[in-house]
């Protein structure tokens, strides 16, 4: 458990940094903006035994990343939780290799950007068009499949090291 909460928190902070080091705007995007959390969320999942557990650290991060970077209240925990029906619906399918687990968080991304949008357009809160949503999801996909790779091998190493085989 010590190792998915290190994993989430160091991938959390990597959100700030990265965003903080490589700014990017809407009409300017960086190709090193992607969502680390989203992708730790993603690949923890088939580590845990527990879904009670996962869950409670799906909706503490979500809280977290609402009120840390998006300033809204409670709408990243209800797409985390959505996200996570995703993943756990696509690992039930796909064996856990790291091919599945880029495109698991390559899917995971795109639900998310989609549904921030479908939110955003459906509140009235910004009016920016597909075009934008689109570009925003390709110039991400780059960076997520270098964390997911990145990620993967590391999680993979430190739980086998410590023969943790999923956390119940």
């Amino acid at each position: 458990m010590i190792i998915a909460i290190v994993s989430l928190i160091i991938s959390f902070f990597l959100e700030g940094f990265m965003s903080n080091y490589f700014t990017s705007t809407l009409t300017d995007i960086s190709c090193f903006t992607t969502l680390y959390t989203i992708i730790c969320i993603t690949l923890l999942y088939p580590y845990f035994d527990n879904n009670k557990k996962y869950y409670i650290l799906i909706i503490i991060f979500g809280i977290l990343f609402d009120i840390i970077y998006t300033h809204t209240f409670l709408v990243n925990v209800v797409i985390f939780i959505i996200i996570t029906l995703v993943v756990r619906f696509m690992n039930y399918y796909l064996a856990h290799n790291l091919v599945n687990a880029n495109l698991i968080s390559v899917v995971a991304i795109i639900v998310y950007h989609i549904l921030s949008y479908s939110i955003l357009m459906l509140v009235g809160y910004s009016d920016y068009h597909i075009m934008l949503l689109l570009n925003i999801i390709y110039h991400s996909l780059i960076m997520s499949i270098i964390y997911t790779s990145l990620l993967y091998f590391i999680l993979n190493r430190l739980y086998n090291r410590f023969q943790i085989k999923q956390i119940k």
